[in-house]
C-alpha cells in the first residue's frame, strides 16, 4: 500500500502558515456544546433602606437555591450603601443589563432574576420593518387579487 507524501516545498509552506491555517473556534451556539448567554449576575442593595427589604428577604430565601439550579451563572452579592437595589446581568457578548428592583416584591423578583438570565444579551430591535433590495423580486409583488381562481376549504375536503 503506498503512502501519500507531500512534496517538500508544499510541506514548508504550511510549517510556515501553520497559524493561518489553524485557527481556535471562538465559544458560540452550535459548535459543540450549549453556551449559555448570562454569564454573571451580580445582586447590589442597601442593608439599610426600605426600598431593599424585599430584596434582603429574596437573598435570604431564595438565591442560594437559584445559584445551585444554575452553576453556569456567576452569582455576586455586594452591599450598596444608600442606594436602591439593582441586579446587573454579564453576559458573553460583551452587554450588561441592569434592572431597578426597588418597587418589586419578593415574589416578583426571581421573576426579573429569571427575565435576566434567559436574555441573550443582544439589544432589542423592532422587526416590523421594510425590506430594501437592489434586485427586484422576478415574481413581482404578491397581491391576492392577481389569482384567477378563488379557493376555500370546503373545495378542498371535497
Amino acid at each position: 500500500m503506498a503512502t501519500f507524501r507531500l512534496p517538500n516545498v508544499l510541506n514548508e509552506v504550511i510549517h510556515a502558515h501553520k497559524n493561518e491555517f489553524i485557527r481556535p473556534t471562538k465559544p458560540k451556539n452550535g459548535v459543540g456544546a450549549f453556551v449559555f448567554p448570562c454569564r454573571k449576575l451580580v445582586f447590589n442593595y442597601c442593608e439599610r433602606s426600605g426600598s431593599s427589604k424585599s430584596m434582603m428577604e429574596y437573598l435570604q430565601k431564595e438565591a442560594i437555591q437559584f445559584s445551585r439550579n444554575n452553576p453556569q451563572i456567576e452569582v455576586v452579592v455586594q452591599p450598596r450603601p444608600s442606594k436602591h437595589p439593582i441586579i446587573r446581568a454579564f453576559y458573553t457578548n460583551g452587554h450588561q443589563k441592569t434592572k431597578c428592583v426597588r418597587k418589586c416584591t419578593a415574589d416578583e423578583i426571581p421573576e426579573v432574576v429569571k427575565s435576566l438570565r434567559d436574555h441573550s444579551g443582544h439589544k432589542l430591535l423592532k422587526w416590523n420593518r421594510y425590506v430594501i433590495s437592489d434586485t427586484p423580486s422576478v415574481r413581482g409583488i404578491y397581491s391576492p387579487f392577481h389569482v384567477k381562481e378563488v379557493h376555500s376549504i370546503t373545495d378542498l375536503k371535497n
